[in-house]
């Protein structure tokens, strides 16, 4: 239960940085997207960004815990068990806020 409550959090805090994202970002700003690595990195408009970023938390969030939950990790220890959905989702977060503090000091650095 605690790790559904976690995983929770940590999707709210998301969906929380996107808004304020949303408000502090210039119009046509353009989110990072990273898949991996720095090579993996795109540029996707605004909303686009906005919208993928805590999706993929949420889904992540979900399947993981899916997963964890379900008769497939009967074996598993219980510690990875009720750790591994809030740690794969925080993980999602930093990397959301990672990106969006990354463009929010481009677009004020090119302001002034």
């Amino acid at each position: 239960m605690a790790s559904l409550v976690v995983s929770g959090m940590f999707a709210l805090a998301m969906i929380i940085a996107a808004a304020r994202a949303a408000v502090v970002l210039p119009a046509g700003a353009r989110i990072p997207l990273h898949l991996g690595s720095v090579e993996r990195s795109y540029l996707v408009p605004k909303r686009a960004g906005l919208v993928i970023w805590p999706a993929a938390g949420l889904a992540v969030a979900g399947v993981v815990g899916g997963i964890a939950a379900s008769s497939l990790a009967a074996g598993w220890v219980p510690g990875v068990r009720y750790v591994l959905a809030p740690a794969a989702t925080g993980v999602l977060f930093a990397f959301e806020v990672g990106a969006l503090l990354a463009r929010e000091r481009e677009t004020s650095a090119r302001s002034e």
